[in-house]
């Protein structure tokens, strides 16, 4: 599995990747979270397949979003 999201980071286009939507939910619940809740997301790809049941704009809708379903 691939969790692959491209976000805005000061208006800069960037992208990270995650093995899971786990391990992306555990990240982000460090002290210092790879990302900032803030950043807006462009696009977010699982298994190379847009999420389509995702609605949200930026990292915090995303970590909400598989909060609940975990």
């Amino acid at each position: 599995m691939l969790l692959i999201i491209q976000y805005f980071n000061q208006g800069v286009k960037e992208e990270i990747k995650y093995s899971s939507e786990d391990q992306f939910v555990a990240r982000q619940q460090l002290e210092v979270p790879d990302l900032q809740d803030y950043y807006r997301i462009f696009k977010v790809t699982l298994d190379g397949k847009p999420l389509t049941d995702f609605k949200g704009t930026m990292i915090i809708d995303l970590f909400n979003h598989y909060s609940t379903l975990g």
